[in-house]
């Protein structure tokens, strides 16, 4: 059921945290001028429409665009920051048309370095930029109080991380697109640990979960549940060998008392026969 919760809360956040917006290419061509000239060339300040539709206005300097400016595209998006010869080159803002917002670092006319890319679903990245993604180590502030960090690939989770649920269970490890996936350790808030093998965003494979009360149990999983072979372990020093099905003990086992006595049980479904 927790598999299924999680599945769909995943199915509504990844919206959010869709591949950056693409910033459209800068045309260099013989626009409309006005503005300053020195030595026949445009230097100073002016106001340029460019042939695709987009305009600039801010400083220019030997006929190209350098310091100061803010470019206005045809789609709609702006960007406002440094230039240098006619390329988006060192601290600038950029606003997307669907809402997104990006502050920070520029070279090459792309977002590149550290910066803060703003969500129009009030998410929040914080970190660094490959050449025009949000691609690099950073930290992802989520509109519901979740915060991760670590490396991220065009605004997905991938590699190592760890994941802060508002709710004060963390979540530390692997993943792959998005996904909990490989080896990871689950702290809950309420003392409970996990650690062990995911797959899909659930405990699925060989792991240990450890309760607070002192309770132990290692083994197999299936979708978060104690799945297949394993060892349940007391916080008395008991311990119960069989195997288990959707957290019941189900078929043969051995129990083994504090004192080292041995018993074959059966069980099914969870039912001592």
């Amino acid at each position: 059921m927790k598999h299924i919760i999680y599945s769909i809360y995943l199915l509504l956040l990844l919206p959010c945290i869709a591949a950056a917006q693409q910033m459209p290419a800068i045309i260099i061509t013989n626009g409309n001028y006005e503005g300053d000239y020195k030595a026949g060339k445009r230097d100073g300040n002016g106001r340029a429409v460019i042939k695709d539709g987009s305009t600039y206005v801010g400083e220019w300097k030997d006929d190209k665009r350098n310091g100061i400016g803010r470019g206005t595209y045809k789609d709609g998006s702006s960007y406002y920051g440094d230039w240098k010869d006619d390329k988006r080159e060192g601290t600038g803002t950029y606003d997307f048309t669907n809402g997104d917002k990006y502050v920070g670092q520029f070279v090459n006319d792309q977002m590149q370095g550290w910066g803060t890319y703003n969500y129009s679903c009030h998410n929040k990245y914080v970190g660094e930029m490959t050449n025009g993604c949000v691609t690099g180590k950073g930290t992802i502030f989520y509109n519901n109080g979740d915060r991760y960090e670590g490396q991220v690939v065009n605004s997905l989770k991938v590699g190592k991380g760890k994941y802060y649920y508002r709710n004060g269970n963390v979540y530390e490890g692997t993943y792959v697109a998005d996904i909990k996936e490989g080896f990871g350790k689950m702290s809950f808030a309420n003392g409970d640990v996990y650690e062990g093998e995911f797959k899909g965003n659930s405990r699925t494979g060989k792991g240990t979960f450890t309760w607070a009360n002192g309770d132990k149990f290692e083994g197999e999983f299936l979708n978060g549940l104690m799945h297949g072979a394993g060892k349940f372990t007391w916080a008395d020093g008991q311990q119960y060998v069989g195997n288990w099905s959707n957290n019941n003990r189900d078929g043969k086992g051995k129990l083994i008392t504090k004192d080292g006595e041995e018993k074959e049980l059966t069980f099914a479904k969870g039912q001592r026969l």
